[in-house]
């Protein structure tokens, strides 16, 4: 009995190569030129090299890059720990066609469950290998700069994998693939709060899908308000949402309507999020809860990352509760994982 379906991920890169000019050539020297006089300086050194050549890469951004150069008496290092995180982003501003990352991007090649599900596959528990494989990307990139005053619009995706790599009775399927596309419009803002700053607020719209049919399918769409605070080393954001109501099936072999019209008894009706950054160590907790005094729910992840070579870090994960991925959503996990992360959350 084939318990899977085999799936692999395709991963397209297209490549657009124009033919050397000597306008070409004189932009490639003053880019050449920005970079080295920014090296040079030593004021960018929060920077990587393929961040710096992104800011060199426009009349605008070399521009800037000058600025900073010319006036180190009145430069200020960055107070605030989510605008370190965000630095990057404004090379979107003259750029429009960058990435950025958007949550984590970590790859956990080991993860243990010790409470596997084979129910949604109609499968026996421990047909389920409880070692298995977990990763994350996550992507962001500007829409529209100032759409709403000085509101930018972004688009988003972040797929979140769950992969029995380990599992050669069944080929080492993919268990499971959340998919979450967004939109979101992002404010900037200073306010203080019992000595908090409120750095950033963030108004999105997400689906989240498993892409899977019938009797695995899982999917439902929501809004939801983000507003991120900081003080020093922490910073805590806190995140409501309300679930835009789908139709009931007319049966349940039905392939449109509501395919889990009870999420919201398992994944709550928002999450907080805290972090602390010491040197180079980020400590992070998720909560979820559903806020009901009966038949009470939620999650608790807790995650650790810390330095392992100039340019990556390690990664621990403990996750316990409901919610984890889409296919599991009503039923408990308790999974630890190890691994490294290739963006960080602060």
């Amino acid at each position: 009995m084939i318990l899977f379906k085999r799936t692999a991920p395709l991963l397209a890169l297209l490549a657009l190569l124009a033919g050397a000019t000597s306008s070409l050539a004189l932009e490639q020297n003053h880019s050449q030129t920005c970079m080295i006089n920014a090296l040079q300086s030593g004021l960018f050194e929060e920077l990587s090299v393929g961040e710096l050549r992104l800011r060199c890469s426009t009349t605008a951004g070399r521009s800037a890059v000058q600025a900073t150069i010319a006036n180190t008496d009145s430069i200020q290092q960055p107070v605030s720990l989510l605008e370190q995180r965000f630095d990057v982003e404004e090379v979107g501003e003259h750029n429009p066609f960058t990435l950025t990352a958007h949550r984590r991007n970590y790859l956990l090649p080991v993860t243990y469950n010790n409470n596997t599900n084979g129910g949604p596959f109609e499968v026996d528990n421990d047909e389920v290998e409880n070692i298995e494989a977990k990763f994350q990307i996550s992507f962001k990139f500007p829409i529209w700069n100032n759409l709403i005053g000085d509101a930018d619009l972004w688009g988003a995706y972040t797929n979140i994998s769950f992969w029995q790599a380990y599992n050669d009775t069944y080929s080492s399927p993919f268990r499971d693939s959340n998919h979450e596309p967004e939109m979101f419009l992002t404010f900037k803002s200073q306010r203080e709060l019992l000595g908090f700053k409120n750095t950033y607020n963030t108004l999105g719209v997400v689906h989240q899908s498993n892409g899977q049919g019938g009797s695995r399918s899982r999917s439902w769409n929501r809004v939801y308000l983000l507003s991120t605070f900081e003080r020093g080393n922490f910073a805590i954001a806190f995140k409501p949402w309300y679930r835009l109501p789908e139709d009931k099936k007319s049966s349940e072999t039905d392939p449109s309507g509501d395919d889990n019209p009870d999420i919201d008894r398992f994944m709550g009706y928002g999450e907080i999020t805290a972090g602390y950054k010491l040197d180079d160590h980020v400590f992070s907790i998720l909560l979820r809860n559903n806020l009901r005094t009966s038949g009470n729910k939620g999650a608790v992840q807790l995650d650790w990352t810390f330095p392992l070579t100039q340019h990556l870090k390690g990664y621990v994960q403990y996750f316990n509760g409901y919610g984890e991925s889409l296919i599991d959503y009503d039923a408990s996990v308790n999974r630890i994982g190890v691994g490294i992360v290739l963006t960080d959350a602060l």
